[in-house]
């Protein structure tokens, strides 16, 4: 590929404006695109890293992170993101993974992989949270491998910034401790919006930095494509409404003004009012009429509330090629690439009502083309999601407009606001890194960081399932099956209860109220749900089940991978494995990604705790006494076929909570307590399973098998492991456990658990610490996938 010119046309069909170039060749990235709708801006930022990744000079490609993180406010932008990203790389011919993260389609695969290119397209609510290190809808064990790697080699990318609300301030905070507490490997972000205020991304710790902006340049001005944009005819009317009559005034002037062969949009601020509108069209005399007599158009609604199944029977809608009478939310309102001939909406924030009219003759080659608006009604929570402030400012707007097309909306700038609150602070931040849940059970909530209390959501699924619980194998929920439902509707809709997965016990746990960022299922006699409207939250509307790929339950607590494989797998072969995998990533990466000797050795030391003679029992469960396979010993991993059927054998039930990485972090204290990086290196082999982090504690009832002896995750004092080599000739001598870190103060005797922790986060931060878990991790995974690998190849050879 010669020049980034030659590139996007072969992508996209057309040539780049100047703007798009400029972002994609330029020396650095700016920090704010702000360009008007319609321009291109996704195109600009995922053609312009890719350009600098793939294409660009070798010091360019070097600069540049390895994942590209665009997030997004709603998913039906997610959608349509992922479908063009997907597109132009296949003109390309760039293999290259692009992975979906919203609410009920979240593809985890991207994390095994910290040393690949890749494109992350997601809703604000799974990147942040995961950001937070508290992901939505994710193993809580896995937080920390994801919080790693979306702060390390990564380039954000925040679009639609108008409708992220305290989402923004938590992105500008981040970006701030990223620079302030360091990363591995560099990382940046980069908002856009057609109405890009700056004032709203001063938070309290980023307000210190100047940001770059890069707008339209005299040359983009000039392109004959983006003026005549720019110079669209938009004219503005009032359409007044009484009240009673709204839905059917909406409705009757959309049909009379739509014309055949173009599209009609009618945009709602809440669901219900969307729906009404819908229900009184398709009730109207007018219609019934077009419709006897074969003339009437097709009518679409879309909103955020409909499940993946009904809302692709309605993405035709949203194609240039559709034409009929489209009713919506603000799920339409920016990123979906559509030019209604009449656009008809509710007043509502002033940014809002901007990407709105950019829906409108948005090419600029509408005939006739018209915009609508009228007032919403007079009485409590009708406003909402926007302020009564906002609605007042926005009327201040429209009563001086006769045209809204971009040209005539340049003296009508957005209001440079203050940042949404509340903003968090560093000690939230490094609260956040703890990944134990308190005593409680309960964790910290990011949701107010992420999204207004208004906006909350949760995924709710419907099942022919009744008051007993589902049995512990049925099938996770499907991404096809869930439905985002406000937080409060929710809480109504599971007052009769509900279930809810429960990965630390393996099974389905009755639920009464909603947590955000949660995943429930309901009942489809508890209603709620209708295939034509969405959701409704009403009982009369029961939705039958929806017909989808069975997924396999998720156990958070049974690690699987750590124990069994389809043969035994011997520790010294399971621990070069996993240094060869982590040699081959650190060789991908920079040199100073990583402290590569720290990690080779937490590496060779990781799984030596699994000499102890307690989890050797639990691998070799059920094997005849005459097996020679049992004085073959030490094992990694067993074969897996005895370990459910015959766990109750009379006197080889191994002790319950057993973690190995408990002991191999305590045996390599022990033989190494003067390497001058004996805590790092004992972090990382505690935490390679994400259970082990920064507290060492007793789990609540577990209880020690000698009188006072301290005990922790099913180590306790006085136990011994065998001398025994661990890989690459490393000798573990035999070592018997001392647990004086897991007291408070180290029991007088050494410095605790916990004060290694936290002067390993003064010492390295967050991020850093996070990112090296992440690469012992993925190498442990790694390796433990070419066992099966192998297995299955000796499998098909015999």
């Amino acid at each position: 590929m010669t020049s980034f010119r030659e590139m996007f046309e072969q992508a996209t069909g057309f040539a780049p404006f100047d703007f798009q170039e400029r972002l994609a060749t330029g020396e650095s990235l700016p920090d704010v695109l702000s360009v008007p709708t319609g321009a291109g801006k996704t195109a600009a930022v995922v053609l312009g890293w890719l350009w600098r990744r793939r294409f660009a000079d070798p010091a360019t490609r070097a600069e540049t992170p390895r994942r590209l993180v665009y997030c997004l406010p709603m998913r039906t932008l997610v959608e349509q993101t992922e479908s063009e990203a997907r597109r132009w790389l296949e003109r390309l011919g760039v293999d290259l993974g692009v992975h979906v993260l919203m609410g009920g389609a979240v593809d985890d695969t991207w994390d095994a992989e910290p040393d690949a290119d890749a494109i992350l397209i997601g809703t604000q609510d799974q990147l942040l949270s995961r950001a937070l290190n508290r992901g939505y809808a994710m193993s809580r064990f896995r937080w920390p491998i994801h919080f790693g790697l979306l702060h390390t080699d990564t380039l954000w990318i925040f679009d639609e910034t108008q409708l992220m609300g305290v989402g923004l301030s938590t992105s500008a905070q981040l970006d701030a401790f990223r620079r302030t507490l360091g990363t591995a490997l560099p990382s940046r972000s980069l908002w856009m919006s057609a109405t890009m205020s700056t004032r709203r991304l001063q938070t309290v710790d980023a307000k210190a930095r100047e940001l770059t902006v890069l707008p339209l340049s005299d040359a983009d001005r000039d392109n004959a494509e983006l003026k005549r944009r720019y110079q669209a005819d938009k004219p503005l009317t009032q359409l007044p409404a009484e009240e009673d009559r709204r839905a059917t005034v909406l409705a009757e002037e959309a049909l009379s003004r739509h014309q055949a062969g173009t599209k009609t949009l009618v945009v709602l601020n809440q669901v219900s009012r969307a729906q009404e509108v819908y229900r009184a069209l398709l009730k109207s005399t007018a219609f019934k009429k077009a419709t006897a007599s074969g003339e009437a158009p097709q009518v679409a609604l879309i909103h955020s509330r409909f499940r993946p199944t009904e809302r692709r029977e309605r993405a035709a809608s949203l194609a240039p090629e559709w034409s009929g009478i489209l009713i919506a939310t603000q799920a339409i309102e920016a990123g979906v690439d559509l030019s209604a001939r009449v656009l008809i909406t509710e007043i509502a924030s002033w940014s809002s009502l901007i990407q709105r009219f950019g829906r409108c003759n948005r090419t600029g080659r509408e005939d006739g083309a018209a915009v609508l608006w009228v007032d919403i009604p007079d009485k409590k929570g009708a406003s909402l999601p926007y302020s009564e402030d906002e609605l007042t400012e926005a009327r201040g707007h429209l009563v001086q407009l006769d045209g809204v097309g971009p040209l005539s909306l340049e003296d009508h700038p957005v209001a440079d606001g203050p940042p949404h609150l509340p903003v968090m602070r560093r000690r939230d931040l490094i609260q956040l890194f703890h990944t134990d849940a308190d005593l409680s059970g309960s964790d910290v909530d990011v949701s107010p960081f992420i999204r207004e209390t208004e906006d909350r959501a949760v995924q709710v699924g419907w099942r022919l399932v009744t008051d007993k619980a589902p049995p512990a194998d049925s099938a996770r929920l499907h991404r096809d099956e869930l439905c985002s439902v406000p937080i409060g509707a929710a809480t109504k809709l599971l007052k009769d209860g509900g279930w809810r997965w429960n990965g630390m016990s393996g099974g389905w746990e009755r639920e009464y109220r909603a947590i955000p960022g949660q995943i429930y299922l309901l009942a489809t006699s508890q209603g709620g749900y209708s295939e034509k409207l969405g959701f409704t939250g009403s009982s009369k509307d029961t939705p039958p089940p929806v017909a989808h790929q069975a997924l396999p339950p998720e156990q958070d607590e049974s690690d699987v991978l750590s124990t069994h494989h389809g043969s035994f797998v011997s520790l010294v072969d399971h621990t070069e494995a996993v240094t060869g995998a982590l040699a081959e990533v650190l060789n991908a990466l920079s040199d100073r990604a990583a402290p590569s000797e720290a990690l080779t050795l937490a590496a060779l030391w990781h799984d030596a705790g699994k000499v102890h003679p307690e989890f050797q029992k639990k691998l070799l469960l059920g094997l005849p006494a005459d097996d020679p396979r049992r004085g073959a010993a030490p094992w990694a991993k067993s074969d897996g076929q005895r370990r459910a059927r015959d766990s109750e054998v009379d006197g080889e039930r191994p002790r319950p909570h057993l973690r190995h990485e408990v002991a191999s972090a305590l045996a390599w204290i022990e033989h190494h307590p003067d390497h001058e990086q004996s805590d790092l290196i004992a972090y990382l082999i505690a935490s390679h399973h994400g259970k082990v982090r920064t507290s060492l504690r007793a789990l609540p009832g577990e209880r020690p098998t000698t009188p006072d002896a301290r005990i922790s995750r099913g180590v306790q004092d006085g136990d011994v492991l065998p001398e025994s080599l661990l890989g690459d000739d490393a000798l573990l001598e035999e070592t018997t456990m001392n647990l004086d870190l897991m007291e408070l103060g180290g029991a007088g005797r050494t410095r605790s658990w916990s004060e290694r922790a936290e002067a390993l986060i003064l010492r390295h931060g967050p991020f850093r610490l996070a990112y090296w878990e992440a690469l012992l991790r993925t190498s442990d995974w790694k390796a433990s996938a070419a066992h099966r690998d192998a297995d299955a190849l000796e499998a098909h050879h015999d």
